[in-house]
């Protein structure tokens, strides 16, 4: 079996396929945009410190504490020699302020 004879016009096949994408998009922002008022939770933070952390009574009172307000446990966060306790809950609705009892009338 003989080779082909190859000429220099001959263009050479690709290699590897064209990895761009035909419709190339605007990069997008790596953190969404939230509108005032759209947010579903708010945070909270309390300080311990690691003594605080393991002796089984101070971080169960505080949390305890903490879930009659309506405050969820998020995560312990270790920052340096104290620890973040970090807490959440649904944001409250705020209430438009009404008016108690009654008016004068109008002549």
């Amino acid at each position: 079996m003989a080779m082909r004879e190859r000429l220099e016009e001959e263009p050479e096949p690709d290699e590897e396929p064209d990895e761009t994408p035909a419709t190339a998009s605007e990069p997008r922002a790596q953190v969404p945009s939230v509108l005032d008022g759209a947010r579903e939770y708010e945070y909270r933070t309390e300080l311990v410190t690691a003594e605080e952390v393991v002796d089984g009574s101070t971080l169960a009172g505080r949390l305890t504490k903490a879930s009659t307000d309506g405050w969820d446990l998020v995560d312990i966060i270790g920052a340096g020699d104290r620890h973040a306790i970090l807490l959440r809950r649904a944001k409250r609705p705020e209430r438009n302020a009404r008016p108690v009892g009654f008016t004068a009338p109008r002549s």
